[in-house]
């Protein structure tokens, strides 16, 4: 696809879905790709689109990983039938972003179900290192029927006090609003309000850190063969695997990004790169790090 500038530049770029496993902590690994295109030597009626990938890349995950316990985090896109009816199928949760305007039938019954569910409330305070103060309003209403299917809907309305000399806007209010096919209660609702906004850290440790973080993912790396780019879009998932296990654990947080002056990321892979291609590497001790047990743990 493409898209031209009020300036007359035109990008072209490429769509792909990407299935993360997310963790609190800030990983994002790529665990399956599905690029979404149309076949080239093939007749179709309507274009690819994400929704027809995520049937595609669902059979990806459930063959390779027939047995894990999986839980969906989906963008507003992702609240359809066709989407609760493969969830379904494969024994998977979801949390998924809700937004006005999707599912009517089920906002109708949301707002005829609050008057009956008053109990469903639940108060949370923070107080931050830099002085700050988190509070969070939760509610939420289970077993609402969309065709067969019970959604469980939950929201959360956030609001960040800072301090008036930190920020001019001493004030930040934020809503979260996300359906479920998990059961909600008050033992369980901030930590499936927190897990639902984890699909964001797709966008930020993944797709943003790809982008702007080194790994040039804008460039295109081939202009002839369609095959060497998505080559190149798999290494660079590898790598950045590779990096994600190293730079997330304790010893290098505590060697590296400790302190107000540490060096940035970047500056360290550049004194990386540069010891590699001036640095002799004795084979001998090469092979006996290798053969070495080694346990890294990683930070919380």
């Amino acid at each position: 696809m493409s898209q031209t500038s009020k300036k007359g530049k035109t990008t072209y770029s490429h769509k792909v879905v990407e299935a993360h496993l997310v963790t609190y902590n800030g990983f994002s690994i790529s665990l399956a790709t599905e690029w979404i295109e149309n076949p080239a030597d093939e007749k179709y009626d309507k274009q690819d689109c994400e929704r027809k990938a995520f049937t595609r890349i669902a059979e990806k995950l459930k063959k390779a990983f027939p047995r894990l316990p999986i839980v969906i985090l989906g963008d507003g896109l992702y609240p359809y039938e066709g989407f609760f009816a493969i969830c379904k199928a494969n024994k998977w949760g979801f949390i998924v972003t809700f937004k006005e305007g999707n599912l009517p039938t089920v906002w109708r019954k949301i707002c005829e179900e609050w008057s009956q569910q008053v109990d469903n409330k639940q108060y949370e305070k923070l107080k931050e290192p830099d002085g700050s103060i988190e509070e969070r309003h939760y509610r939420w209403i289970n077993k609402i029927d969309y065709r067969g299917y019970d959604l469980n809907y939950l929201e959360c309305d956030e609001i960040i006090i800072h301090s008036p000399s930190k920020d001019n806007k001493p004030i930040k209010y934020k809503r979260f609003v996300h359906i479920t096919n998990l059961p909600l209660n008050t033992k369980n609702i901030e930590n499936s309000s927190r897990t639902g906004r984890l699909r964001w850290k797709i966008e930020n440790e993944g797709f943003n850190t790809l982008k702007n973080g080194g790994y040039c993912m804008k460039h295109k790396y081939s202009r002839t063969s369609y095959l060497a780019m998505k080559n190149y879009h798999q290494f660079m998932q590898m790598a950045s695997l590779i990096n994600q296990l190293m730079v997330k654990t304790v010893k290098f947080q505590e060697n590296h990004l400790r302190g107000k002056n540490h060096k940035t990321l970047k500056t360290l892979w550049k004194d990386l790169i540069a010891v590699m291609q001036w640095t002799a590497l004795e084979t001998a001790r090469l092979e006996t790090i290798s053969m070495s047990r080694i346990q890294d743990r990683f930070v919380t």
